[in-house]
């Protein structure tokens, strides 16, 4: 069954929205790459306040096998910089197809 997981990067400090972006753009690179990813696009709001990025897995498993993949570790240094330093709040929800 397909696993939903819709995050929401919350921009704090607007002058980062160029950094941000391209962290996004690092990190969607290592997602494509991750076995068990169906889909993934990135939105930014018209308003350029957040980023989402909704991601469609095959099952739980292989998003929570993502989230441990030793792939992330560069990136994740960078995301944890951001949000420590205030310029990004981030937000993770994971949901079920209700049929």
């Amino acid at each position: 069954m397909a696993y939903y997981v819709i995050t929401r990067t919350i921009l704090e400090d607007h002058s980062s929205k160029d950094a941000v972006l391209a962290m996004s753009k690092e990190s969607a690179k290592i997602f494509r790459k991750q076995p068990g990813l169906v889909e993934m696009k990135s939105l930014i709001a018209e308003n350029e306040t957040h980023l989402s990025t909704y991601l469609v897995w095959e099952d739980q498993q292989s998003h929570l096998s993502c989230m441990e993949s030793k792939d992330f570790d560069e990136v994740t240094v960078q995301w944890t910089a951001f949000m420590k330093e205030g310029k990004i709040k981030f937000e993770l929800e994971t949901y079920q197809l209700v049929e």
